[in-house]
């Protein structure tokens, strides 16, 4: 199924998005969203307190939502 433009343009803003963040934020994003992993699992993985964790995902939100509110 092709996308329409607007949803083209919506996805290559989240693309720009996820694009900006660290290392660190990119690889607590992927383990969450694609190797379905718990805010408890990431932070005993990644050595850092779960709050820690809760902080980077939300960062990522505000990113993500920043890049698609500067859209048209």
């Amino acid at each position: 199924m092709a996308l329409s433009d607007r949803e083209s343009e919506r996805l290559a803003r989240i693309e720009t998005a996820l694009l900006k963040l660290s290392d660190l934020d990119w690889q607590i994003f992927l383990a969450l969203h694609f190797d379905d992993m718990s805010v408890r699992e990431i932070a005993r993985h990644a050595c850092l307190s779960q709050r820690r964790v809760k902080r980077r995902l939300c960062r990522v939100i505000r990113i993500v939502a920043r890049e698609l509110e500067d859209g048209p």
